[in-house]
């Protein structure tokens, strides 16, 4: 037979039948070229130049058509295969789904197994014959306030040896500070929480009318200026640089909080109800682990996760978040977990197996999490996103009407639908389907609602206690982020010093603020043998507005109640008489004559 000279574009039509471009990349000296208008071959001629193309080049045509035909067979054997494989692995896929969404079940009158509580709650030291101030000691120990002090004046000596100094710098007049000093420092950063002001400088001005004398009797500004400047918890000295081995972010406040958690712990042990939330610590500066929580009041700042109970706000443990969740690798945490997970395990570990009763938020809620708690007989409840992986289509399409509820069990787990205001998504472990119908005032119908949603609002209340600690923030006081979590954390000690002496004196009436006056005066002078003398508080107001004079009212003892007047007695002379001043602050009792005119009009009377 004759053979068949191919034209370039049959060539090239043939080359890109085969897979492999490299083997014909040279195909254009192989075939001989033709005009297909003027020499158009058949197959009983052949060109006179027949010479110009070999025998073996007609012989490696037919090898390549083979092989392109066996090329495109190949690959169409292979994406059969491949489609094959694609559909199995999606009717695996939908197999294990509709296997997913027929384990949930209608509960039908399901009574969970609750594990029994096996803790002793309540105060674990000996209180007997403690005062106040021995009950913050409790958290913020001579420890704790001895590292302060070291690592302050440890600082400050490397600062100092480091750098020259402006003539008139402020760090020029630092001295080593000593625990004594240190305990007035706090007292007075717990002082500017309860009486909040403009700035810093304001504490120590005695010229407005709303000026506080205390401050500047206790420790004049510049020194608790340089204090706040030099104040630190670990050694910068030991720190691993970034991007390194060891490198810790939270490294100037590891060994505060270290000793912290140790005491929280140790210290008082939680009732059954327990809970897990987030209390963003304030701060807007820039920080590469500043988060952003819109549904709290201070919504920007250094993240707090915190384990605290449900009765009282005391706060077990807690963790800081630093941004880097490779470092959430908790000891016998699962490997499905979110992070959201990992913080859980982390701070109920010491808890797990005990009995306890966990309720979270939508945050932390998902199956696998509630799963393994309950296999540590540690159940859970909390509300669940409606977009959490694993809850049964049944559940989320289905339409409810106002008030009604549908539920579905798997196991353990319960998930629960119910339509309130707006449609809300429960699971827990710990309840079962029934309702409670709530009692409403006026005219307003009843309304039915899962006991497990009841549950979950009564033990959640928790996080408004512990959160009144930003009534009294401290904070604010310093750009620091470090510092401001650490005034933060004393201020969680002082908050879990409440809760003990409340669980001591259960007959104690003192709110929160009034506990925090009442310690104050033992921080700032409980060690000194001589309480200095502080200014009085009537310096401004005396001397403004409207002033009568009245009769000392009288006392049970004393119809005509008398008592010495404040000019004469801060001249030295005790003089009683019988009339005050009801419009000033402190009621002073006064003479008629100079005493009460001099009162409201100098302001050094006692020179006068």
């Amino acid at each position: 037979m004759a053979k068949r000279i191919y034209s370039a574009e049959e060539a090239e039509k043939i080359c890109m039948m085969n897979s492999s471009a490299e083997e014909f990349s040279d195909y254009d000296s192989e075939y001989e070229a033709f005009d297909s208008e003027t020499d158009s071959p058949t197959d009983e001629s052949e060109p006179e130049d027949s010479g110009s193309v070999s025998a073996e080049t007609s012989c490696s045509v037919s090898d390549i058509i083979d092989k392109a035909e066996a090329s495109f067979s190949e690959s169409l054997i292979l994406s059969e295969v491949q489609i094959d494989e694609k559909v199995t692995e999606d009717e695996v896929r939908s197999t294990d789904a509709v296997e997913a969404e027929a384990a949930w079940v209608p509960p039908q009158n399901y009574s969970p197994e609750i594990p029994l509580f096996t803790a002793v709650p309540g105060i674990k030291v000996n209180t007997n014959n403690f005062e106040l101030v021995d009950f913050f000691h409790v958290f913020v120990t001579e420890a704790i306030l001895q590292d302060m002090v070291f690592y302050t004046n440890l600082y400050a000596e490397q600062y100092l040896s480091s750098r020259p100094l402006p003539e008139y710098s402020q760090a020029q007049e630092w001295h080593p500070t000593n625990i004594h000093e240190m305990k007035r420092f706090l007292a007075l950063t717990i002082a500017m929480g309860l009486h909040t002001d403009g700035n810093l400088a304001s504490y120590w001005d005695t010229t407005t009318v709303i000026s506080i004398p205390l401050f500047s009797a206790v420790m004049p500004r510049n020194r608790y200026q340089i204090l706040l400047r030099f104040l630190h918890f670990n050694d910068n000295a030991t720190a691993a640089p970034p991007n390194e081995p060891g490198h810790d972010r939270l490294h100037k406040l590891r060994p505060l909080i270290e000793s912290l958690c140790k005491c929280f712990a140790e210290v008082y042990t939680p009732s059954q109800n327990i809970w897990v939330d987030e209390s963003p610590m304030f701060f807007k500066g820039h920080l590469g682990f500043r988060q952003n929580s819109p549904r709290k009041r201070f919504c920007d700042g250094v993240k707090i996760y915190k384990l605290c109970e449900s009765k009282t706000g005391y706060t077990s443990n807690f963790m800081i978040y630093d941004g880097n969740d490779s470092s959430l690798d908790p000891p016998g945490c699962p490997l499905d977990f979110t992070d959201s997970g990992k913080i859980v395990w982390e701070l109920l570990t010491p808890l797990l197996g005990r009995g306890y009763h966990l309720y979270v938020d939508n945050f932390y809620t998902s199956i696998p999490l509630f799963r393994a708690l309950h296999s540590l007989d540690t159940p859970a409840c909390g509300k669940v996103s409606h977009k959490r992986k694993g809850l049964p289509r049944t559940l989320l399409n289905k339409n409810l009407k106002h008030g009604e509820t549908y539920a579905l069990r798997n196991s353990e787990l319960l998930a629960i639908k119910y339509c309130d205001t707006k449609t809300e998504y429960m699971l827990t472990t710990i309840h079962d389907e029934s309702a409670i119908v709530e009692q409403r005032t006026g005219n307003r119908p009843h309304r039915s609602k899962p006991i497990c949603s009841k549950e979950y609002i009564k033990n959640i209340g928790g996080v408004n206690k512990t959160d009144q600690i930003q009534n009294y923030d401290a904070t604010g006081k310093t750009n620091a982020w470090y510092k401001k979590a650490a005034f933060y954390m004393i201020q969680m000690s002082l908050y879990n010093s409440y809760v003990v002496y409340k669980a001591a004196v259960p007959c104690s009436k003192l709110s929160f603020y009034k506990y925090q006056l009442q310690l104050l005066p033992a921080l700032l002078f409980g060690d000194v043998e001589e309480v200095p003398d502080i200014p009085d508080n009537d310096n401004v107001a005396r001397m403004v507005g409207k002033h009568f004079i009245d009769n000392i009212p009288p006392t049970l003892n004393e119809k005509s109640a008398q008592r010495a007047c404040k000019v004469c007695l801060k001249k030295g002379i005790t003089r009683d008489v019988g009339y005050y001043c009801p419009k000033c602050p402190s009621k002073p009792a006064l003479c008629l004559q100079p005493c009460y005119e001099l009162y409201h009009t100098v302001v050094h009377y006692e020179n006068v």
